[in-house]
């Protein structure tokens, strides 16, 4: 007989066995699939999708689905978004690229509210590496692109294109021996598309995900998202391709808080100096009140920091001395 189509997911009972569903667990919430149902108790079984805040490991160290009983109350549906396959993702992308990833970075926003960061993350990243993803139409000359250079994101154009190797020549806006200097067949995967048309949306994509990264304790991974935010927002210099925003203070906003969580991810890291130097270039672009608030405040939680770490290198070259001390005590004995 013809094998009839799987029901929709909303036409099948919440706590069915199997279905795709979010839990509510001690971090926040979590996708899972429902193992078991145990109506009498209002329990269920759900095995927790594996995600970049599980601490469970395989053997080969990679993250592993985790089983847990929670009450069924604790479930709720997944939204109706995160149902459309990866087949369709595409076909919205490719029919309008702005528009389906606006889309995608309110789905985000929505999952980062409700406390699903690792969801969210996954949902600005579709939106982020199709706005990245380069083709014939990207690599055409002029077109303005961030390059690697010396560890950090440098404006440049490109120049000459070869498609099938997937790799374009770039010409740096402004280089810092201020001579003309040109990166030769950098790889397309190396490169970050720059929409000038619309760059706030691209920027706010890169800090609302490092905003999430940074909820699940992943600083460094937030600090090379930020690291983009900030090379997307620096202000072309005279002659390069004009970003199209009329918006300065939007700019200036968006960089101020991209340095200002960057700084937090420094400072987790106890990078004491480069997160000061982050917070300085905050402060001279003026910002809005709530970000300032935020700055004086990671001031003294890096001075505390300072203090803290002064002490502790006090108190360890304090052992050390009374080690050595003993030490030779011992040899002239």
């Amino acid at each position: 007989g013809i094998r009839q189509n799987a029901p929709a997911y909303h036409d099948t009972p919440l706590l069915s066995v199997g279905k795709q569903v979010r839990v509510q667990v001690a971090a926040g919430w979590r996708r899972a699939t429902i193992e078991c149902y145990d109506e009498s108790e209002g329990t269920v079984d759900v095995l927790l999708a594996p995600g970049r805040h599980s601490t469970a490991e395989d053997e080969n160290g990679r993250p592993k689905d985790e089983e847990i009983t929670l009450p069924a109350k604790d479930v709720r549906a997944l939204e109706d978004f995160e149902l459309r396959t990866e087949a369709e993702e595409q076909r919205r992308f490719e029919a309008d690229l702005l528009g389906a990833a606006l889309a995608a970075k309110d789905d985000a926003n929505l999952l980062f509210k409700v406390g699903d960061f690792d969801a969210a993350i996954d949902r600005y990243t579709l939106a982020i590496d199709a706005l990245r993803r380069f083709g014939a139409d990207a690599a055409a000359p002029g077109a303005m692109v961030l390059v690697n250079q010396g560890g950090s994101l440098a404006l440049a154009r490109v120049q000459n294109t070869d498609v099938k190797a997937s790799r374009s020549d770039v010409e740096l806006v402004a280089p810092r021996s201020g001579q003309l200097q040109v990166v030769r067949g950098a790889p397309w995967r190396t490169l970050v598309r720059m929409h000038t048309n619309n760059l706030q949306l691209q920027t706010t994509l890169y800090i609302n995900r490092a905003r999430g990264l940074l909820k699940l304790s992943l600083n460094q991974e937030a600090a090379q998202d930020l690291s983009v935010a900030i090379g997307l927002r620096q202000p072309p210099p005279p002659g390069a391709a004009n970003s199209g925003e009329a918006d300065e203070g939007e700019r200036l906003k968006q960089l101020a808080k991209a340095y200002f969580l960057r700084a937090k991810t420094r400072l987790s890291r106890l990078r004491i100096e480069p997160a000061r130097a982050d917070v300085r270039e905050a402060w001279k672009l003026e910002p809005p009140e709530d970000t300032a608030k935020e700055l004086r405040a990671l001031e003294k939680s890096i001075a505390l920091e300072e203090r803290r770490l002064q002490i502790s290198n006090k108190k360890l070259r304090s052992e050390i001395c009374k080690l050595a001390d003993a030490a030779m005590s011992n040899l002239t004995g």
